[in-house]
């Protein structure tokens, strides 16, 4: 098989990110991580989700990471009833934007998947 190039492996991941964004823009997100969320000053109308994982085996019924408006990565992590309409208990909220790879051009793997992540939130909330 061969190996992709950085402009291919790029384009996947982007593509994966908007595939994300995309399906979560489109489907209910679970109540309790938008009251969270909402209560924390994220309009979640306005964020994207980068990674939802839920009822995942020894985790938090909720965690995952959000994208906000104002391009902050947040980390979190949301124990809630079984049908996730209700949190029970907030395990983190945390901003991660410092831990993203922002760059442009980085030697080797090109666009860094937070950099990605942030152009698909603008052309999201552009088409909204």
């Amino acid at each position: 098989m061969r190996q992709q190039s950085v402009q291919q492996q790029n384009m996947a991941t982007e593509q994966s990110i908007r595939r994300v964004a995309n399906y979560w823009r489109n489907h209910a997100l679970p109540s309790a991580l938008v009251e969270v969320a909402t209560s924390r000053g994220v309009d979640c109308s306005k964020a994207i989700v980068v990674k939802l994982e839920i009822d995942f085996p020894g985790m938090p019924r909720l965690f995952g990471m959000l994208l906000t408006e104002s391009e902050k990565f947040i980390h979190f992590e949301i124990e809630t009833n079984e049908s996730h309409s209700v949190f029970e208990v907030v395990e983190c909220w945390c901003d991660v934007t410092e831990g993203q790879n922002l760059g442009e051009h980085n030697r080797g793997i090109g666009i860094g998947q937070g950099a990605l992540a942030i152009k698909v939130l603008r052309e999201v909330n552009a088409d909204a």
